[in-house]
C-alpha cells in the first residue's frame, strides 16, 4: 500500500523594483530579506528576481542568505532600458512558470504592473506589496496621478491581493476604486528576537560609534532618531522642537543616527540654538542594536511616510515613540499608551510632546515602552505577519512556542466601499 505523500508548500517567487540587498538602508529591501529568512525556516522555497545595477557591486550577488537571486541585466538607457527591463522580466516569468507557484511583488511600480498581469496570463496567484511614498507621490495612489501611474494602477488591479502596510494605504486603495476583497492591510514584520532583553549586540560598538555612545548611560533622557539624515524626515524640526525642550539642559541627548547629507547642517543649527552640547549625530550604524538599548524614546518627525521599519523597532525595543500623524505612525502610536502624536509638521507640538515625555520618570517611561513592545508583538511579529502571508500562501500556520503568534488583529475586514 503506497503511503500519500504531503504536499510539498509553494515556491514564491519574490520580485523587487530596487537595489537587492542594500547597504543600511531601504525599508521594502530589508523586508523583504527578513521574510526570506523566515519562510525558508517555515519550509517554503523562496527564490528572488531583482534588477542589476552594474554600478552598485553588491546587487550582483548570486544569492544572500542562501536565497537564490535571478539578475535581470538591462541598458541603461533612458525609457529603452526601462522598457527592456520590463519585457525581460515578464519573459523571466513565462519562461520560469513551472519553478514557482506564488508571485509576490515589492513596491508598486512597473515591475509590480507587468507582475500582476502575467499572473492573469499563466493563471498564478500574484499579491502586490504597497510601500508607501513610491506609491503616494507620483504613483497609483496619487489623485493627480500621471497617464504612466494610471496605466499601473489599472494593471495592478488585476492583482491577487493588495498588501497595504499601513490602514491610511488601505483606504486610499478603495479611494482609487481597488476591490475591497483583494485589498489586505498587513504591517511590515519585525523579528523581535533581535531585541529581546534590550537588544544589545554581542560584541561591543566599533570604535568610532562607542566615541557617540560614550556617557549616556549617566544621562536622564537620551532619544533617538533612526533613519535617513535626508529632507523628507524633516529633521530641522526635530532640532528646533529640541532646543525649544531642552536647550540649557545637560541631562538630556538627542541622537540622529543614519546615512545622509545633512549631518553638518543639523548640528550647525542645534549649536546656533544653543542646543549643539546635547546633540549627537552617529552617522551610518549597522546594528542598531548598540545603540536602541541607551535610549528612552524614538522620535519619527516625517512629514508623510508608509511604515517606518524604525517604529517598529523602537517599539520592539520597548521605547515608547514620539511619531507625526502619518500612515504608519498613526495605527501604532497611541497617545498615553504607546507614544505622542503631533501632527506633520507642527513644531510647538512636536516641543510639548518631548517636553512631557522629558518630565516622565523612567518607570513610567518603562510601562508605557512595554505597552509599544506588546502592541507590536500583537500586530506585527514576523510570526503574526508571516501567519498571514502564509494563508495567502497556502501554507498552515506553525504553531507551537518557537513560532507562536498573538491574534492579529490585521486580519479584520476593510469597509466596503
Amino acid at each position: 500500500m503506497n503511503t500519500p505523500k504531503a504536499p510539498r508548500p509553494p515556491s514564491v517567487l519574490m520580485v523587487i523594483e530596487g537595489m537587492f540587498p542594500t547597504i543600511g538602508g531601504g525599508g521594502a529591501e530589508s523586508q523583504l530579506r527578513t521574510l526570506c529568512r523566515h519562510l525558508k525556516a517555515r519550509g517554503v522555497e523562496v527564490r528572488v528576481c531583482a534588477p542589476v545595477y552594474e554600478w552598485y557591486p553588491i546587487t550582483q550577488t548570486p544569492d544572500i542568505d542562501g536565497t537564490p537571486i535571478d539578475r535581470l541585466h538591462y541598458p541603461k538607457w533612458p525609457l529603452v532600458g526601462g522598457a527592456v527591463l520590463l519585457a525581460k522580466l515578464a519573459g523571466h516569468l513565462w519562461r520560469r512558470r513551472g519553478q514557482y507557484d506564488i508571485v509576490h511583488a515589492h513596491i508598486g511600480g512597473n515591475m509590480s504592473a507587468v507582475c500582476s498581469l502575467m499572473g492573469r496570463v499563466l493563471g498564478k496567484p500574484v499579491l502586490v506589496k504597497l510601500t508607501g511614498m513610491t506609491e503616494m507621490v507620483g504613483g497609483i495612489l496619487d489623485p493627480q496621478a500621471g497617464r504612466g501611474a494610471r496605466l499601473r494602477r489599472w494593471a495592478m488591479k488585476r492583482a491577487t491581493r493588495i498588501q497595504a502596510i499601513s490602514q491610511r494605504i488601505a483606504m486610499q486603495l478603495l479611494d482609487a476604486g481597488f476591490d475591497n476583497r483583494r485589498v489586505m492591510y498587513l504591517p511590515n514584520a519585525v523579528d523581535l528576537s533581535r531585541f529581546e532583553n534590550g537588544g544589545r549586540a554581542g560584541a561591543p560598538p566599533p570604535p568610532e560609534l562607542a566615541v557617540h555612545l560614550a556617557g549616556l548611560e549617566d544621562k536622564r533622557f537620551v532619544a533617538l532618531f533612526a533613519g535617513r539624515l535626508v529632507a523628507a524626515k524633516d529633521l530641522d524640526l526635530l532640532v528646533r522642537g529640541w532646543a525649544a525642550a531642552f536647550a540649557g539642559r545637560d541631562d538630556a541627548v538627542l541622537l540622529l543616527a543614519g546615512r545622509g547629507e545633512l549631518g553638518p547642517e543639523l548640528m550647525a543649527l542645534a549649536t546656533s540654538l544653543g542646543a549643539g552640547h546635547s546633540v549627537r549625530v552617529l552617522g551610518p550604524v549597522e546594528h542598531m542594536e548598540h545603540v536602541l538599548p541607551l535610549a528612552h524614546v524614538g522620535i519619527l518627525t516625517s512629514r508623510a511616510e508608509g511604515l517606518s521599519n524604525s517604529l517598529l523597532e523602537y517599539m520592539a525595543s520597548s521605547l515608547p515613540v514620539l511619531g507625526s500623524r502619518v500612515s504608519g505612525n498613526e495605527d501604532f502610536i497611541v497617545p498615553g499608551e504607546t507614544g505622542w502624536l503631533f501632527e506633520p509638521g507642527d513644531e510647538a507640538g512636536l516641543t510639548t510632546a518631548l517636553r512631557d515625555a522629558g518630565a516622565r520618570s523612567p518607570q513610567e517611561l518603562r510601562r508605557i515602552g512595554q505597552s509599544a513592545r506588546q502592541m507590536v508583538a500583537a500586530r506585527a511579529s514576523v510570526g503574526a505577519v508571516l501567519d498571514r502571508l502564509c494563508e495567502f500562501y497556502g501554507v498552515a500556520p506553525v504553531q507551537g512556542p518557537a513560532d507562536a503568534s498573538p491574534a492579529n488583529p490585521t486580519a479584520a475586514a476593510l469597509p466596503r466601499r
